[in-house]
């Protein structure tokens, strides 16, 4: 009987891992073999190169585009069902109340409104081209949808799959505009430190380099809740925003092979699956290897064998918030230069998963929505609304990422980046002809000479409205340069025309490298360039030591480890390897002493939101130089502190921090044991999931702006956790396109976890190693284990 027990459950057991095995292998991409593709003109094949690489062949565009559509959502439709929720607010549909804020901000944004009037307008003029080409991969998108197998994490959440339009292209394209703005994390926070501590504490923090203006003073009540509101949203995202980049185009004179070499590594948040989808396609109008969004049907970067081209943010300020004066008389109306004015309304219902229906009330002035109900601000607040160019200007978003992959010279490449309103970044481009270029693209807003557009504005005197754009001829740019290189590393670019470009710019720390580097060498290779991209040395951080050392008071020195931190300091040369110890240190002073200078002045919450933002980056080195600055002050004691009284203070709390947290032994402090990453599936959140859907933990090198970028946020308990860094690293050597251009992504180029390709180039990332990027179709079949073939 026993035995007949024991029989029956082996047999049990046995069919459940077979019905498991079975089941995961019905969910995984198909690579090889046939599959029906309604649509196509003619058959059209899909080769897999060995990392998961789609390589399609198509014998017109059209159908290139449906086969990519198809591709694309084999191995990405959990990411596009998760972004294409973002701009219009309907997060909540699928994980319920959790992220209501984040849907009440996207509706206020009005994103959805904005895409629709241009879908219209693109649906009435667009190019017939570019109109076939997007419907086609949304076909190929939605042939998936309907014929192929649900991914898990479809069927763990409970979503229904559904068709894929054009608004949703429209949607993502909005949604990653957002991400990339800063403007909206930073004036709320300037706007209450000019107002609890006055016009000398902003002198000394790098608010605003080269303006012409003058701070003003503002009467919105002093919070820090806008802006850490707005982060904690952010940060919420289950997609990644946009951060920073790196990119340099190396110049024929200065390559050992005489032909231009591209390298671009754009700065993202890191998330499984990763932000980029790469694919190869090939039809007689189109030969592109590309990088692409989910859901989205053109390349936002890529490269053939005639050009590249490469991204970074160009964190230029394209968003201006303004208080605005209701109407004590009637709360539908505000006031402007003394007239009344109507709000317009707009009612949102919000669906949240297993909850009741929200509704939402959307006031919007001229200037743009009424962000206080979103974001939940304090009815001490006024109306604050938020002007953003993104949304109130028309845009060519499609033509312009279509003209990304379609571009036929370097006039024309120039032509195309012109048209870009926004948001702002600096493409660059190089060519087979040895043209090398960077372009800062935007729609550049003209303000008065008055205007601070770090602060929050008066909205009701008139005095601060946007004055129209500047041509594109004013952006800033390098063409061809005489020094033999263009670079970007979202630093503050040269003024063309005399016209400064306010903006939200990270500090010269990577900008800075990156030049010294590259005058340094007269004869750059492909293996360079590699070796250049994995670099995590700071010419800065050395420089922030010495102010700290001057300023230290040897009488209050007094623990061996104290000696021995200063010691290892006094010798270090900047660099943030994994076996190192003086990172460890270092960083747990730079935010000890903004600790003990911020926290009594703008309060723990103010300081929380201050670590967030690009203005603290560029302000702690100059900060910590400058002995007599007003922050060294506590304004709580009777004593007046000095900067050795704070850094000396600084260093003994921070090494009994770092004491308890990592021992006494300092030898044991290493970087790789407090800095990390992992990348993290919007369902790996749930504990029991974390280890099937995330990728990592690893430990990793480098640091804050060197330009091994890996990011972090500096926080109270010494764990330094990288959020956002690389989000490729492309080499692309125009001396050979096909045998010396290459790649890496973050983790793998499907986000299906039961694909190979998953996770498979994720220890390679961390290591700093590259893969090829394959061209030749012959070189391609052989590395493939045989093509998918679409038919019609």
């Amino acid at each position: 009987m026993i035995k007949k027990i024991l029989a029956s459950f082996l047999a049990i057991i046995v069919v459940l891992i077979a019905y498991a095995y079975w089941y995961a292998e019905s969910l995984k991409p198909q690579f090889t073999g046939e599959a029906q593709l309604p649509g196509l003109s003619n058959q059209a094949e899909v080769y897999y190169d060995n990392y998961g690489i789609p390589h399609i062949y198509a014998q017109n565009e059209v159908d290139a585009y449906r086969a990519l559509g198809y591709a694309h959502a084999q191995d990405r439709l959990w990411q596009m069902e998760v972004v294409r929720r973002i701009a219009p607010g309907r997060l909540s549909e699928i994980f319920g109340g959790k992220l209501l804020k984040v849907d009440k901000l996207f509706r206020a944004l009005s994103i959805q409104q904005y895409s629709e009037q241009m879908l219209t307008q693109f649906q009435a003029n667009g190019d017939p081209k570019i109109k076939a080409a997007a419907q086609a991969y949304l076909d190929g998108v939605n042939t998936f949808v309907s014929n192929g197998p649900t991914p898990i994490e479809f069927s763990i959440v409970g979503v229904e799959k559904t068709p894929f339009s054009m608004i949703d292209v429209y949607n993502t394209m909005g949604y990653m505009s957002f991400s990339f703005a800063a403007a909206q994390k930073t004036e709320p926070l300037v706007t209450k430190i000019l107002q609890d501590l006055g016009e000398d504490y902003l002198k000394d923090l790098d608010v605003a380099p080269n303006m012409k203006s003058t701070l003003l003073k503002s009467t919105l009540p002093a919070t820090e809740q806008l802006a850490i509101q707005i982060d904690q949203i952010l940060k919420d995202l289950p997609a990644s925003p946009f951060i920073g980049s790196n990119s340099w185009v190396i110049g024929p004179d200065k390559t050992a092979s005489g032909k231009v070499i591209l390298a671009n590594d754009p700065h993202i948040a890191y998330s499984q699956p990763a932000v980029w989808y790469e694919a190869h396609i090939e039809s007689p109008e189109t030969s592109f290897y590309g990088y692409y969004l989910a859901g989205y049907p053109f390349a936002i970067m890529g490269h053939n064998r005639e050009y590249a081209t490469g991204l970074t943010m160009f964190e230029n300020d394209d968003i201006d918030l303004y208080w605005e004066k209701d109407n004590p008389y009637n709360p539908g109306q505000y006031v402007f230069k003394k007239e009344i004015r109507d709000y317009q309304f707009r009612k949102e219902n919000i669906k949240v998963k297993d909850s009741t229906t929200v509704e939402m009330e959307i006031k919007t002035t001229h200037h743009g929505p009424v962000v206080n109900e979103a974001l939940e601000l304090d009815e001490s607040w006024p109306p604050v609304s938020l002007f953003w160019v993104y949304t109130q200007k028309p845009g060519e978003i499609l033509e312009v990422t279509y003209g990304f992959s379609h571009v036929t010279n370097f006039s024309d490449a120039r032509k195309n980046v012109a048209k870009i309103h926004a948001p702002g970044l600096n493409v660059m481009y190089g060519d087979i002809n040895n043209n090398y270029a960077r372009w800062s693209s935007a729609h550049l807003l003209k303000r008065a000479d008055s205007v601070n557009s770090k602060l929050i504005l008066d909205g009701s005197s008139g005095e601060n409205e946007i004055q129209g754009y500047y041509d594109f001829s004013y952006n800033p740019k390098s063409e061809n340069a005489p020094w033999g290189y263009a670079y970007s590393a979202n630093n503050q670019a040269d003024t063309t025309n005399g016209v400064i470009v306010p903006g939200y710019y990270l500090p010269e720390d990577r900008a800075r490298r990156i030049r010294l580097l590259l005058d340094q060498n007269e004869k750059w290779t492909v293996e360079d360039t590699k070796e250049m991209m994995l670099d995590v040395t700071s010419n800065n951080s050395p420089e922030v030591v010495s102010s700290i050392l001057e300023a230290i008071d040897d009488k209050l020195i007094n623990s061996e480890n104290e000696e021995k931190a200063l010691q290892l300091l006094s010798e270090w040369g900047g660099t943030f390897e994994l076996d190192e110890v003086v990172p460890t240190i270092y960083n747990k002073l730079v935010y000890k002493i903004q600790e003990s200078i911020f926290v009594n002045k703008i309060g723990e919450d103010g300081f929380e939101a201050y670590m967030k933002t690009h203005l603290m980056k560029r302000s702690f080195q100059p900060l910590f130089a400058n002995d007599s600055s007003v922050w060294w002050d506590n304004p709580e004691t009777p004593e007046v502190e000095t900067r050795s009284q704070i850094i000396t203070s600084a260093l003994s709390e921070g090494l009994l921090e770092l004491e308890n947290q990592l021992g006494t032994d300092i030898s044991q402090w290493q970087w790789s044991k407090v800095h990390s990453l992992e990348h993290n599936h919007v369902l790996g959140a749930v504990d029991l999931l974390r280890k099937y859907f995330n990728v990592g933990p690893f430990p990793v090198p480098g640091n804050n702006e060197v330009i091994n970028n890996y990011i972090y946020r500096w926080t109270a308990d010494g764990e330094y956790k990288t959020a956002a860094g690389p989000s490729t690293r492309r080499i692309i050597d125009f001396a050979d396109v096909e045998g010396n251009s290459w790649s890496i992504l973050p983790t793998g180029n499907s986000g299906n976890i039961f694909s190979p390709h998953y996770n498979n180039q994720a220890e390679m990332y961390v290591n700093g190693e590259y893969r090829r990027q394959l061209m030749n179709k012959e070189e391609i079949m052989k590395v493939s284990e045989g093509a998918l073939v679409l038919k019609p």
